[in-house]
Parts: structure tokens; C-alpha cells; sequence
């Protein structure tokens, strides 16, 4: 996994995250955890097209 190094005051990014919202917080929090590993290679899949999008419809069979 490529890794990135950034100097951002941590003020700063307290001051981001109490901005967002309670989905992007969720979202955030799944990043940062080992539930974020998964998401971050499905979209992976998703980019390379190894993987395609399912319809609302496909996804709940309405």
C-alpha cells in the first residue's frame, strides 16, 4: 500500500473532523479501521474493472 506523508497541525484536523457529518465520520472511521482494508479493495476492484457496480434493483431485488 502506498504511503504518504503530510504535515497538517492536529488542530487542523480536529477542527475537520468535528465539521463532518455522521456519515462521513462512519466513512472515516472504516478507513481507519480494519473494516476500511475491505472497502479500499473493493474499490480497488471497482477502478480497475475487475469488479462492476450492481444496480439499486440487483442489489435489493425491488
Amino acid at each position: 500500500m502506498p504511503e504518504l506523508s503530510i504535515d497538517i497541525p492536529i488542530k487542523n484536523i480536529a477542527t475537520m473532523i468535528s465539521r463532518m457529518n455522521k456519515q462521513d465520520i462512519e466513512t472515516l472511521y472504516m478507513y481507519l479501521t480494519n473494516e476500511g482494508a475491505e472497502l479500499q479493495d473493493r474499490n480497488k476492484d471497482l477502478e480497475l474493472g475487475r469488479a462492476e457496480y450492481i444496480s439499486e434493483s440487483e442489489a435489493f431485488d425491488v
